[in-house]
């Protein structure tokens, strides 16, 4: 009995991200990250010319900006989110690097490239 139990836990904590605006749902493992969901399934969070220069998801460059909520289902801002979204935060306290922001629970993000 308790493994069946300790089984369907685990069922229930498959965390299911939603992109808005193109109107994907992902399942991802707990703790993975915004960024390689998006790309597996062409959701644009690299906008303009960052779509070819970029860091590949090394938290670095601050380009693939994404609106993530409920932040109780992510992990708090990372470093490097802190210092490249100083500004955007003031404005969207819910913007997170795509590459830096870990899905704990169910989430929904916001793209934010011009369509």
């Amino acid at each position: 009995m308790a493994f069946f139990n300790h089984h369907h836990l685990e069922d229930r904590l498959v965390p299911t991200i939603t992109f808005v605006r193109e109107n994907i749902q992902v399942e991802v493992p707990v703790g993975d990250s915004v960024r390689y969901p998006a790309l597996e399934n062409d959701v644009p969070v690299y906008c303009g010319i960052f779509k070819f220069g970029n860091c590949h998801g090394n938290g670095l460059c601050g380009t693939d900006r994404v609106a993530v909520s409920p932040s109780t289902n992510t992990n708090p801002l990372s470093f490097m989110e802190k210092f490249w979204l100083r500004g955007d935060l003031k404005k969207n306290p819910n913007m997170r690097l795509a590459c830096q922001v870990e899905v704990l629970g169910d989430v929904t993000v916001d793209t934010q490239c011009k369509q």
